[in-house]
């Protein structure tokens, strides 16, 4: 008897929590996201209707302040934007003039780049561009002798060229499946060679 009511008090246990454990319809669920949807797009409604708002009272700002300059001040104030505006093309046409050069220099000294390393290396001034490509050409210089060094000292023989190791048949006798079939993916032609001599 003990044991039954157990099983019973279990059976209804289990009953409540499935009860309390809250499962949705298909319909449900489409309307939470649905409504989910509908709030996103009202917030970046309202967020671009605010940005064209700003915009446009910058714009009528700008109108309001010309009309009430006077023709002279008119002349003097749209001369200054003008002035602005060379200005910042000056520094435009400078800036890729600057990445010309330093692209160049940096051919020269056998560095090939792109442009988020010419990024980092033009500056405002092309002393400070120049003492920025000589760092780096020297970092580059010094990291290519430290590679070579290294590879030079490495006691396992290279293919040429590859930077890949050669793998002699003893070694390939030992190695495990995972490390053969490594080789297999990484240089199909030597593990071709050597199951031939192993076979």
């Amino acid at each position: 008897m003990d044991q039954e009511e157990q099983n019973v008090q279990e059976t209804s246990q289990e009953q409540v929590s499935e009860q309390q454990e809250k499962l949705f319809t298909q319909s449900e669920v489409d309307r939470i996201v649905t409504d989910r949807v509908k709030r996103s797009e009202e917030k970046l409604r309202s967020k671009l209707f605010e940005e064209a708002k700003s915009k446009v009272k910058a714009e009528q700002d700008e109108a309001k302040k010309l009309e009430e300059m006077n023709a002279s001040q008119r002349r003097k104030y749209e001369d200054q934007k003008r002035d602005e505006e060379l200005e910042q093309l000056r520094a435009k046409v400078q800036r890729q003039e600057m990445e010309q050069t330093a692209m160049g220099i940096l051919k020269e000294k056998g560095v090939s780049v792109d442009q988020d390393v010419l990024d980092l290396v033009v500056a405002d001034t092309a002393e400070v561009t120049a003492d920025r490509i000589e760092k780096l050409a020297t970092l580059i210089d010094t990291r290519a002798r430290e590679i070579r060094r290294r590879d030079f000292n490495t006691s396992a023989p290279r293919q040429s060229g590859s930077g890949q190791k050669v793998a002699t048949l003893d070694e390939f006798k030992r190695m495990s499946y995972t490390e053969r079939l490594e080789l297999k993916n990484d240089q199909p032609e030597l593990y071709q060679d050597l199951v031939k001599k192993l076979f």
